[in-house]
């Protein structure tokens, strides 16, 4: 018996998912959670959705994309620093996918999640530490209500969206 081929998706649709899950992002920039700087709002939980639904890559760049999205809406408070950060949260969609794929759903969160909030330590330089620390909870907050609402999204859909 020959095995079934794999289906591959094709790069519009891939294109169009990143693309329609990033305006999103961009919705969800302009729900702000509480905390000292405007950018902790609910720009990552479709990043995180991508991650869970469609992998590393469509994580990655959803992600990335939510975040610099986030720092344009809210006048780019740290400035220069948030390339690093939307680097980092590219690959904190990148882990969640990959986890997500590999171990399953909770470590998958997990490694988002503990990414995420690793990230504070880039604000340091614009912050201070002082100010930093004080911040933590509230990013890590703000790095959890993300990842739930991308995990209930995940859980709701995933056997109903074809690809």
């Amino acid at each position: 018996m020959k095995p079934k081929p794999v289906m591959r998706t094709p790069r519009s649709y891939q294109l169009t998912r990143i693309s329609a899950l990033s305006a999103l992002s961009v919705v969800g920039s302009f729900i702000h959670l509480p905390g000292p700087v405007q950018t902790v709002a609910f720009d990552s939980a479709p990043g995180f959705f991508a991650a869970l639904l469609y992998g590393p890559l469509d994580g990655a760049a959803v992600c990335g994309l939510g975040h610099i999205a986030t720092s344009i809406v809210n006048g780019f408070p740290l400035g220069i620093l948030h390339l690093p950060i939307a680097l980092g949260l590219a690959l904190a969609g990148a882990g969640m996918g990959s986890f997500n794929r590999k171990f399953g759903l909770f470590p998958g969160v997990a490694i988002g999640i503990i990414i995420n909030t690793i990230l504070i330590v880039i604000a340091v330089p614009a912050l201070g530490w002082q100010a930093t620390l004080g911040f933590l909870p509230f990013l890590a907050l703000a790095a959890i209500a993300n990842a739930v609402v991308a995990s209930i999204a995940y859980r709701s859909l995933k056997d109903r969206i074809p690809f």
